[in-house]
């Protein structure tokens, strides 16, 4: 009798390991698709960005001179802004000084500067563009501003 309620209770365990695995396949399935929902959004988002910033160009035309810093509310603050290469190259010593990548400031818009703007973007809590937009370079202003009293 004892080994038969031993038995029935290790059967009990292992039925409960089992349903315990099938809750952890069932949540990872759950986070691959989260996963993959997110990747559509941050390309949706991409695709976004760049259809307002081509009807920026069309309303406005291209422009040697930098953009003002205040644009109309309804483009919103992740729009991107026509930069001097000083500008970019004082943004680049910026994010490089807060330690978001090893960059060379030369004033180019390059990959490494846009991953280090997205690490920037996401430690601020900021809409990930990799683009120094007008929402972007204020954080970094401020940060700096903070980080020098």
């Amino acid at each position: 009798m004892t080994v038969t309620a031993e038995r029935d209770q290790l059967a009990k365990a292992n039925d409960q390991k089992i349903l315990a695995g099938q809750d952890l396949n069932t949540m990872l399935v759950r986070i691959e698709a989260a996963t993959e929902e997110l990747q559509q959004l941050d390309s949706l988002r991409a695709s976004v960005s760049q259809a307002i910033e081509q009807t920026r160009l069309q309303l406005t035309g291209p422009s040697d001179q930098p953009v003002a810093m205040t644009e109309s509310p309804t483009v919103g603050t992740t729009s991107s802004v026509r930069l001097s290469k000083q500008e970019i190259r004082t943004a680049q010593e910026a994010l490089v000084d807060f330690g978001y990548g090893k960059l060379k400031a030369d004033g180019s818009l390059g990959p490494s500067t846009r991953k280090a703007v997205e690490a920037f973007e996401r430690a601020k809590g900021l809409p990930v563009t990799g683009k120094l937009g007008t929402a972007t370079l204020q954080a970094l202003r401020t940060h700096t501003a903070s980080v020098t009293q």
